[in-house]
């Protein structure tokens, strides 16, 4: 039940960004081409190229994950590499992502109770 609520949450989530990206996007263009008008008076048509119109589509499943894998990454990335520095632990990233994962632990212990401070 709460995986499924979980997958809810997080689909119904999806679709109020889709949209409202898709509504910002459409702004955006109309917002080109009325400066566009304006400041060469008459009518000038702006129309998406095909890929942005298949973006403004929406991201298919396998971008969305694809898009957070990136993300996850590039952000666990700049935190190895931020310890590394703190610790003086030149370019050996294997142990500064241990450290990262032993600190993680420990604050979550803590945070959870489980300790006597």
């Amino acid at each position: 039940k709460q995986w499924y609520q979980r997958r809810v949450a997080i689909t119904a989530g999806g679709r109020l960004t889709f949209k409202y990206e898709f509504d910002s996007n459409k702004h955006l263009l109309e917002s080109v081409q009325r400066s566009l008008e304006a400041r060469f008076s008459g009518k000038i048509p702006v129309t998406p190229t095909p890929e942005f119109e298949a973006a403004m589509g929406g991201a298919s499943e396998k971008d969305i994950v694809h898009s957070g894998l990136s993300y996850t990454m590039e952000r666990s990335g700049r935190k190895i590499k931020e310890v590394a520095t703190q610790n003086n632990l030149g370019v050996d990233l294997r142990t500064a992502a241990f450290v990262l994962a032993l600190h993680k632990i420990s604050h979550n212990i803590i945070m959870a109770g489980f300790t006597f401070t």
